[in-house]
């Protein structure tokens, strides 16, 4: 009897341990990884890492860093294209500077 207790326990307690890496993975989480890490190792060694990771799976970064990064390459791009215009003498170098003061 008392080993069947144990096992219900570990049966209910696991999942509870690991909830913060079931829902990384299950919403995929961009940082599922240090996420689960951090439920796995943290969690045996203060226990205050199982809070951590359960907080951090909710938190959704934005999409606003990826954004910015893509304008600068973007934006690197074009003035690269107004460059190669300008030294074939399509546009004037007061028309680069304009173009690249807007881009910038």
């Amino acid at each position: 009897m008392g080993g069947t207790r144990i096992w219900l326990i570990l049966l209910v307690l696991l999942p509870i341990l690991f909830l913060p890496s079931i829902i990384a993975i299950s919403k995929n989480h961009p940082h599922k990884i240090p996420i689960v890490l951090t439920n796995f190792v943290v969690s045996v060694f203060l226990g205050l890492g199982w809070f951590i990771a359960l907080v951090w799976c909710f938190i959704v970064p934005s999409s606003n860093s990826s954004r910015c990064s893509h304008n600068s390459f973007s934006s690197a791009d074009e003035i690269r294209k107004l460059h190669e215009l300008k030294e074939q003498g399509v546009i004037t170098q007061e028309k680069f500077e304009s173009k690249k003061a807007t881009l910038l």
